[in-house]
């Protein structure tokens, strides 16, 4: 069955955790989802400075009285959201034990899900040559039985084009939804997959996933390496000095990535294939500021 992929307790997690959203996003109707919006909602959320025209009666003289500044009060709305989850399906996530693109899979999944639990809408998108939504979540809510039936038909894909596929997400997405980004970023214009991706004015998140064996790969002496995305071949000999090597530049890479990442505006966690997906969610995932 398509949703092999989710264990149990894949279910549970979609019934415990919201989504975080730490700013404001437009273009939704009313629905569950708390959202920092101002407007008509009555629990209050934040302040900020009066501007000449608001409402005098959202003024807080509290606290004009206590510290001689005019703050306006401003109150969250419940609004439903719009989640998309996108999937990097190109050939170097179908590596490792168990594969990251399966991991992916199960990360999308239950984060749509816990979408759908909130009553928000979620849809998924795939990176390819260019970009397929196998659920598209503009009309109807979709029932979570087609969304794990259409993430699960997902495969690795011979060829992709990822910058011009989150080119492409923003320019029909831009600044309407939250975007989670599922992907091993192992593609050299990964710096410019980031930068579209920011772009996009979504409330946006990235979740790298590597297997443990790139992350602490246990190799020595003559091997050959062999590049998933275009069969090229390396032959090396890894001794001491080369694996360090290959350490400091991957902690560099990681480093890099989330730096980029944060600079730009948008979340990051790192997540290895076979990290029990409690610790995923609850740790990797509510630390990287996507879940509450």
């Amino acid at each position: 069955m398509d949703q092999d992929f989710l264990e149990p307790g894949d279910y549970e997690l979609m019934k415990r955790m919201r989504l975080s959203v730490r700013r404001p996003i437009a273009g939704f109707a009313t629905g569950e989802q708390r959202s920092p919006v101002k407007g008509g909602g009555i629990e209050f959320a934040d302040y900020r400075e009066y501007i000449p025209g608001d409402d005098i009666r959202q003024v807080d003289w509290s606290v004009f009285l206590r510290f001689r500044k005019l703050l306006v009060k401003l109150c969250a709305e419940e609004k439903e959201l719009t989640l998309m989850t996108i999937i990097d399906s190109t050939r170097s996530m179908n590596f490792g034990n168990p594969d990251k693109l399966g991991t992916a899979k199960r990360i999308a999944a239950i984060i749509s899900g816990i979408a759908l639990e909130n009553g928000n809408r979620a849809g998924v998108a795939v990176l390819g040559p260019r970009l397929r939504e196998p659920v598209r979540p503009e009309r109807n809510r979709v029932a979570l039985s087609s969304l794990l039936r259409a993430i699960g038909s997902i495969e690795p894909l011979a060829s992709a084009e990822p910058v011009a596929c989150l080119r492409e997400f923003a320019d029909r997405y831009g600044g309407k939804c939250v975007a989670v980004l599922v992907s091993d970023l192992l593609y050299p214009e990964w710096r410019e997959v980031v930068g579209a991706l920011a772009s996009s004015r979504c409330e946006s998140h990235v979740v790298q996933v590597l297997a443990p064996e790139e992350l602490d790969p246990a190799l020595s002496g003559e091997v050959t390496l062999v590049d998933l995305e275009d069969s090229s071949e390396v032959s090396l000999h890894l001794d001491v000095d080369t694996s360090r090597r290959y350490v400091e530049t991957l902690d560099a890479f990681l480093l890099e990535a989330e730096r980029l990442c944060r600079t730009r505006g948008l979340g990051y966690s790192l997540v290895a294939t076979g990290t029990p997906m409690t610790r995923v969610f609850h740790r990797d995932l509510v630390a990287g500021g996507l879940l509450c």
